[in-house]
């Protein structure tokens, strides 16, 4: 068995790469010395309004998917047919609600808010459930509701 400093391989020069100057509103990553090939993207929009709303929503929905809240109580938030896939997957698993248990209940650990546009936000979390980690994608939509206010709805819903 070769030991990690056996594993060496000799230094070939890189080749040259043309540096790329960055757009208007890009950031490059610091590299001393370097420029780099691509530009670092940046968020559009504010995050800072929907942070926590979003947050409150993932639990809640994290809440639901593991069957310590009936999934009706999520019904104002999401796009019908969000809805209708959310129910009809959960009546597949059958989920039976289970006891409140100290410290044993579903949970998001963390959640990122990248705002596509804004009226558009895309939400990435984690969820933590019986010492295991999920995934969970959704993306909200500001929407105009018949009263003419605008409410924050689910369009799209993906977990794992």
């Amino acid at each position: 068995m070769k030991t990690a400093t056996a594993l060496i391989v000799p230094h070939t020069p890189a080749p040259f790469v043309e540096p790329v100057e960055p757009a208007a509103g890009q950031i490059p990553l610091p590299f001393p010395g370097m420029t780099p090939v691509l530009p670092v993207p940046v968020e559009r929009g504010d995050a800072r309004p929907i942070c926590e709303r979003s947050a409150r929503f993932m639990q809640a929905l994290v809440e639901v998917l593991s069957g310590e809240r009936p999934v009706r109580q999520l019904a104002a938030w999401m796009a019908p047919d969000v809805y209708a896939q959310l129910t009809s997957r959960l009546a597949v698993h059958a989920r039976v609600p289970l006891r409140a248990r100290s410290g044993s209940g579903a949970r998001i650990v963390s959640v990122h808010v990248a705002m596509v546009h804004d009226e558009a936000a895309e939400i990435a979390g984690r969820m933590v459930h019986r010492g295991r980690s999920r995934a969970i994608a959704v993306r909200l939509e500001l929407q105009t509701t018949h009263r003419g206010t605008q409410v924050w709805r689910c369009t799209a819903l993906t977990w794992a």
